[in-house]
C-alpha cells in the first residue's frame, strides 16, 4: 500500500496510540471521556442511541497485563467481580446511533459459561446509567439475540410481548430481539417441522422441490440458493445469511411460478410462498439503511412510508396464530422465535410512535427557528420568546 502512495502509520505508532488508553473490563474512565468528547457536539436526535450486546466464544488463555498489574483470562464481570474460572466467552456491548450513522464499542466482560440473566440485568442497568450520566447520550433501545440468558434478562426487566419495554433511570427503553437471528431460528424450526398458520400448512418440502425443479432449468430463478441452504450442517445452521437468502422474494416467486406452470403440484405451496413473502418484507422493514431506497419495503418507517408499518403488523399477526408441527412426533408447539417475532415487531412499532411523539415537537420549533439545526442559545431563547409573546420576528 505504501508503494501505491498510501501513507499509513507504522506498527510502533499504532501500538503507542493503543497504549495511551488502558482497556479493561467494565467502564474505564479514560475511554468514557473519549466517547463523550467525540459525541459532545451531537444534536438531540444524533444523541439517540441503541445498546447492542452479544457474546462470542474465545480461546482459553491467561496473560499478564503489566500496565494494570493483573492476570487476564479469568472470568471478569467488572463491577460484579472476578472468579478463578477460565474465561471462554466475551460479552461485548456496543453503542450505535438511532438516527445518525455512528457506533462505538462500549464495554466488555469475560465469562466462563455465559453471563447469567440476573447478572445481565445488573450490567445493562449500569450501562444505561453510564450512557445517560457519563456520556450524556440518550439510550432508546436494547438489542440482543434470543439466547436463554437474554430472554431471562428481558423478563426480569419487566418486558412482555405486548409491552416490550422497561424503565431504567426514569427512561423508557424498548427491548428488541435481533431480527437476523430470529429469521435464522425460523428457518431451523421449519427444517424439522411444518408451520400451521390459520389452518394453513407451510412446508419446507415446497422450497426443496422448487429448487430441484429450478436447478434443471437453463434460466434459473433461485440463483443464490445452494444445497447448503436446503440441508445446512451444524455450523451452517448458525449462519444468518443462508436463512435470510432462503426467505426472499425470488424464492417466493419461484414457488408460485412452478405452481402456475404445473412443475410443482402441492396443496401447501402457495401457503409457503406467501409465508416467505411476509418474512422477506418483515426483514426489509427492520433492515432500513437509506432514506430513498429503491426497494420501498426497505425505506425507514415514517408517515410517508406507512406500508413499512403494515409489513411489520402483518408479520406480527401471522405469528400470533402460528404453531409448529413436529415431523417426527406430530406434536404442536410454539417455538420461542415465534414469540420473539411478535415481541420485536411490537417493540419496533412502539419505538416509532414514541420517537414520533418526542421528536415532532422539537422539529416544529426548529421550523420556526428558520431550520437551524444547531441554533445558538441566544438565538434559540430569543426566537422562542418572540414567537410565543409577539407571534412575530423582531
Amino acid at each position: 500500500m505504501r508503494k501505491s502512495g498510501i501513507i499509513l502509520p507504522g506498527k510502533s505508532t499504532v501500538k503507542r496510540w493503543l497504549n495511551s488508553i488502558h482497556f479493561s473490563t467494565g467502564f474505564p474512565s479514560m475511554y468514557m471521556e473519549q466517547i463523550k468528547l467525540k459525541t459532545s457536539d451531537f444534536t438531540y436526535e444524533e444523541k439517540k442511541c441503541v445498546i447492542l450486546l452479544d457474546e462470542v466464544s474465545i480461546m482459553k488463555s491467561i496473560e499478564y497485563n503489566k500496565i494494570l498489574d493483573e492476570i487476564e483470562g479469568f472470568e471478569d464481570l467488572g463491577p460484579l467481580g472476578r472468579t478463578p474460572t477460565f474465561g471462554t466467552h466475551a460479552l461485548v456491548i456496543m453503542l450505535r446511533g438511532l438516527y445518525k450513522k455512528w457506533k462505538f464499542p462500549f464495554c466488555y466482560f469475560f465469562t466462563g459459561n455465559g453471563v447469567k440473566g440476573d447478572d445481565l440485568v445488573i450490567i445493562i442497568k449500569k450501562c444505561v446509567e453510564k450512557v445517560m450520566t457519563r456520556l450524556n447520550l440518550i439510550p432508546t433501545t436494547i438489542v440482543c439475540d434470543q439466547g436463554t440468558q437474554n430472554q431471562r434478562m428481558f423478563k426480569l426487566l419487566g418486558g412482555t410481548e405486548d409491552r416490550p419495554f422497561t424503565i431504567i433511570n426514569e427512561k423508557k427503553i424498548f427491548l428488541i430481539y435481533d431480527m437476523p437471528h430470529l429469521v435464522k431460528s425460523i428457518r431451523n424450526n421449519l427444517l424439522s417441522g411444518n408451520f400451521e398458520i390459520n389452518n394453513n400448512i407451510v412446508s419446507f418440502k415446497d422450497i426443496r422441490k422448487t429448487y430441484e425443479t429450478d436447478i434443471k432449468n437453463t434460466a434459473r430463478a433461485m440463483t443464490k440458493i445452494t444445497p447448503a441452504h436446503l440441508a445446512p450442517n451444524a455450523f451452517q445452521k448458525m449462519t444468518c445469511k443462508l436463512a435470510i437468502q432462503l426467505f426472499s422474494n425470488s424464492v417466493s416467486a419461484a414457488i408460485k411460478t412452478c405452481v402456475s406452470t404445473g412443475e410443482l403440484i402441492s396443496d401447501t405451496a402457495i401457503n409457503t410462498s406467501n409465508f416467505i413473502s411476509v418474512i422477506n418484507d418483515m426483514f426489509d422493514a427492520a433492515n432500513s439503511k437509506n432514506l430513498y431506497d429503491r426497494n420501498i419495503n426497505k425505506r425507514p418507517i415514517s408517515d410517508n412510508n406507512t406500508h413499512v408499518l403494515q409489513n411489520l403488523e402483518k408479520a406480527r399477526l401471522m405469528f400470533k396464530n402460528a404453531k409448529k408441527i413436529n415431523l417426527k412426533t406430530n406434536k404442536t408447539s410454539v417455538p420461542p422465535c415465534f414469540t420473539g417475532i411478535i415481541w420485536s415487531t411490537t417493540a419496533i412499532m412502539n419505538l416509532f410512535q414514541s420517537e414520533k411523539e418526542d421528536i415532532e415537537p422539537i422539529s416544529a420549533y426548529r421550523k420556526r427557528l428558520l431550520f437551524n439545526d444547531k441554533p445558538s442559545h441566544t438565538r434559540c431563547v430569543g426566537k422562542f420568546f418572540f414567537i410565543n409573546e409577539t407571534k412575530k420576528w423582531i
